[in-house]
């Protein structure tokens, strides 16, 4: 049996030792590299071609996000993500950018031989914490459209009254400004509390910041 190339990258001793350690005596598996940085990496793909590239993202040089289409641009390598870095919007940037799995640095010595194996197999993987992880920033995500796409068409009138209300101008000031009278700035308010379903201003504003209809 072939063994698969492996490179490890991790600016951590103690974390590549430990890789080496679990994968020592495994013959699926040959540790052909280790590099302490992202340009260590890069230098090492000018005459290696691993089958997988364990990687952490916090390197001394390079983002490991960064490193993700390097790695992709100079081999055909597999890249596993190995860090603690857990965050929906780095995992999101990491397979945007062609990681092929996910796993955290807390997972078990038996999770991270089950990960390659499956990643060099042509097989996403993400670990159970991250499934959760990922599901449940997918249903904010479908949430957070279905309310868009049901959203009531607000007029660019009504959004500067908004954002000078925001600003915290009262109507009068709001009317000087927009060349209007008191009473419109007030109806133009109300009329917003109507079709949005809100109760207050306060609820207004809230609603303005979560759907970036007003800046902070």
């Amino acid at each position: 049996m072939n063994s698969k190339k492996i490179i490890i990258v991790d600016d951590h001793k103690i974390v590549r030792d430990g890789v080496k350690a679990i994968l020592f005596g495994n013959q699926y598996f040959k540790v052909i590299h280790e590099a302490a940085s992202g340009k260590d990496l890069i230098d090492a793909l000018s005459s290696l071609s691993p089958d997988l590239v364990l990687l952490d993202l916090v390197l001394p040089d390079i983002s490991g996000l960064e490193l993700i289409e390097n790695i992709k641009a100079l081999c055909n390598a597999k890249v596993l993500i190995l860090t603690a870095e857990m965050n929906e919007d780095t995992i999101c940037e990491a397979v945007q950018n062609g990681a092929d799995g996910f796993l955290n640095k807390d997972s078990s010595a038996n999770e991270l031989i089950d990960a390659m194996k499956k990643v060099i197999e042509g097989e996403p993987y993400f670990g159970i914490n991250l499934s959760t992880l990922i599901h449940r920033s997918y249903s904010r995500k479908v949430k957070e459209l279905h309310e868009l796409n049901n959203m009531p068409e607000i007029t660019d009138r009504e959004i500067e009254v908004i954002k000078h209300i925001a600003d915290g101008l009262s109507f009068k000031e709001v009317a000087e400004k927009l060349f209007i009278s008191p009473r419109t700035v007030e109806n133009h308010k109300n009329n917003l509390l109507q079709k949005l379903e809100l109760k207050n201003t306060i609820e207004l504003l809230k609603y303005a910041f979560k759907h970036k209809l007003v800046e902070l």
